[in-house]
């Protein structure tokens, strides 16, 4: 090929990339489909984590879409860290959002701070998480993370995004023969927490479910032998909740009655 011939394809290539409306910089908006909409076919997996940016280089504020793959019966966390991007504090409506969405766009769960919600004045309001209980299985839920108006972003207004499962899981309860199970839950986060325990068979069949609302730094005790479900039921348990990762602790005791000794299972959290 010419040098003439060379340099006509180039400057050819060049044209049309100039025509081509220009795309915030990071990796993930050249992914299959992108990250700008709901056709977005990015997700993230549980323990991962990804470095994302709100460059809005040609267009309008960016969005990015990343899906979070669940399970019924979990508990996720997604939270937005390392940033120097003024997210919504809770007042803020043209600040930079971090929503979870359906397929269409439906906001399911708010965002909260990681730690001091409150009024921005402070940066720890910036930090943000979406907590919450899955009750389907499904591929077509969302993170959404818009970015804020009356700013231009660019590839410097970067974040981090995490994703965990923070489901918990008791090995062991039994309420047979003469054993019974207190299940004692605390919280350590800043505010009240929904804890929701589910009990199952050694099969894995669901006896039954017990909702608790937890105070912050609070301690939950449930007498399962109280459960008319689980009278003469042994299995184990998975404890769902929107603490987030790492925000509660708990035990499950056995008691014998006629030798008095007692039994204790570490409540773990699902290794990622």
């Amino acid at each position: 090929m010419s040098t003439r011939i060379r340099m006509g394809a180039a400057l050819a290539a060049g044209l049309a990339l100039a025509a081509s409306p220009a795309l915030a910089h990071d990796p993930w908006e050249f992914a299959s489909g992108g990250d700008d909409s709901n056709t977005s076919r990015l997700s993230i997996g549980t323990g991962s984590v990804q470095v994302h940016d709100l460059d809005q280089t040609g267009t309008g504020n960016d969005v990015d879409w990343i899906g979070v793959p669940t399970l019924a019966r979990h508990s996720y966390e997604a939270r937005v860290s390392n940033t120097g991007v003024n997210f919504d504090f809770g007042a803020c409506p043209g600040c930079a959002q971090l929503e979870r969405v359906s397929s269409a766009g439906a906001i399911l769960t708010e965002d909260i701070a990681t730690v001091n919600e409150g009024t921005g004045i402070t940066l720890e309001p910036y930090d943000r998480s979406i907590r919450w209980i899955a009750s389907s299985n499904t591929l077509s839920e969302f993170v959404r993370v818009t970015g804020g108006q009356g700013v231009t972003e660019d590839a410097n207004h970067v974040y981090t995004l995490r994703f965990w499962d923070t489901t918990y899981s008791i090995p062991r309860w039994n309420n047979s023969g003469a054993q019974s199970t207190v299940i004692l839950v605390t919280n350590l986060t800043q505010a009240a927490v929904t804890v929701t325990i589910h009990f199952y068979s050694s099969t894995g069949a669901l006896l039954t479910s017990n909702t608790v609302s937890v105070a912050q730094n609070g301690l939950s005790v449930l007498n399962t032998s109280s459960l008319a479900p689980l009278a003469g039921q042994s299995g184990h348990a998975h404890v769902v909740h929107t603490a987030g990762y790492g925000g509660l602790t708990g035990k499950a005791v056995s008691l014998e009655p006629t030798t008095g000794f007692t039994f204790d299972t570490a409540m773990t959290p699902i290794e990622q």
